[in-house]
């Protein structure tokens, strides 16, 4: 995920723009409990600066997004606790672009990045069970209005949700959801020699076509059982894709995904109490029962050699994952005093079991606005059920297009 971030960034300031961005930013609001014994925490709040660029150019993705911002964030965060959470340090790349067609005073910021803690799970600090690893994942989903303006400077509001997360690779990791209002101060000068009028595209001016193209894909990952089998096991993935690319900027494509966990395959081997007990037919075949296979809607935008990419599958085959669903619902029961664990039952389960995601970001060795026959590349994402993490992975794969 880190070389996938490093690789965004040295796009992001490869690709040409007409104006630069500079802004400084405060937020105060709220981190919601990680489970029932979380810790008290006041006032969360965190500043941030940002460097960005706002493109205005013929390529389709810069049409289709009316010109956005793209950039980097660097932001320290105080979750209302330091001497347990601590502070988080994150680095984001960034796009921003308006919502509404006509007024361009409200827009969307997305980023996602990584993010280091001063503070962490430990035995001593075991209260802290949201971060339990010193580098996670870092997401933020902003709403941005313009209240004031003069020449170059602006003020703007804004409403942010955060969210830190290890993507499943360590127990626990309940994570860090935190809800802010703020406001941000923005310097929005520093034109390109040569321009001396702003001129924008527009999503009308998109040049049409489309290609059908398949894509085989090999991943490997990280991912936890629970909290008392916690341990690092790797997750080996294979995917298969078809589908059409319009416009050189929407990749949309169905497919198929088959996963193979070792944390599992470990857990069904040794015979574990949940399964020598309650489903020892999984032991029959261990390698089998800790694997998953279904189907899935990918959709990637494409932006030369940057694509960020959503999917929503379907799983059909996990035999493991009523045992998995039961040892991660163990919570502690607070009459006894002790873990108790779930029952897999309820709409909670049902929906978790069939329902998968997955979202990241992947670089393409050659630029996609060229349309090569035959492309490779490189990703990193975090792999979701329901949306709560189920593991992270780091991917590489080949495309060809007809």
């Amino acid at each position: 995920m880190k070389k996938s971030i490093f690789l965004f960034l040295l796009g992001l300031t490869s690709i040409s723009a007409q104006k630069k961005q500079l802004f400084a930013e405060y937020s105060i609001g709220e981190t919601s409990s990680a489970d029932n014994t979380f810790i008290s925490l006041k006032a969360s709040q965190t500043i941030g600066i940002g460097f960005g660029i706002q493109h205005n150019d013929s390529l389709n993705w810069v049409k289709q997004l009316r010109n956005p911002y793209t950039g980097v964030i660097l932001q320290v965060a105080n979750h209302g606790n330091t001497e347990k959470i601590g502070h988080t340090i994150s680095l984001l790349p960034y796009i921003e672009k308006p919502i509404f067609l006509k007024n361009e005073k409200l827009k969307l910021l997305g980023a996602l990045g990584v993010a280091y803690h001063t503070k962490k799970h430990t035995i001593e600090n075991w209260q802290n069970k949201a971060i339990s690893t010193d580098f996670t994942y870092a997401f933020r989903l902003g709403l941005y209005y313009d209240i004031f303006q003069k020449n170059n400077l602006q003020t703007r509001l804004n409403l942010n949700y955060l969210h830190y997360s290890n993507g499943h690779i360590q127990w626990p990791n309940n994570g860090i959801n935190t809800l802010a209002i703020g406001v941000n101060f923005s310097y929005n000068g520093f034109k390109k020699e040569g321009n001396t009028t702003d001129q924008f595209t527009t999503s009308k001016e998109i040049k049409k076509s489309n290609q059908s193209f398949f894509s085989i894909q090999t991943g490997i990952g990280e991912h936890a059982l629970y909290r008392f089998y916690n341990y690092r096991r790797n997750v080996y993935s294979f995917d298969f894709m078809y589908g059409k690319i319009y416009n050189k900027i929407h990749k949309v494509g169905i497919g198929i995904y088959m996963r193979n966990y070792q944390n599992n395959y470990k857990y069904i081997k040794e015979g574990n109490n949940l399964v020598s007990e309650d489903y020892p037919k999984l032991q029959n075949n261990p390698f089998l029962n800790a694997s998953s296979a279904g189907i899935a809607l990918n959709y990637e935008f494409l932006m030369q050699h940057i694509a960020i990419e959503t999917e929503l599958g379907i799983t059909l085959f996990r035999p493991f994952f009523p045992a998995e669903y039961r040892l991660d619902a163990t919570l502690i029961n607070k009459q006894t005093q002790q873990y108790e664990m779930g029952k897999a039952e309820g709409s909670t389960y049902t929906l978790k079991r069939f329902i998968s995601g997955k979202l990241g970001l992947k670089y393409y060795l050659i630029n996609t606005y060229k349309q090569p026959k035959n492309n490779f590349y490189i990703g990193g994402h975090i792999v979701s059920r329901l949306g709560q993490a189920d593991y992270s992975e780091f991917s590489m794969g080949y495309i060809h297009t007809f």
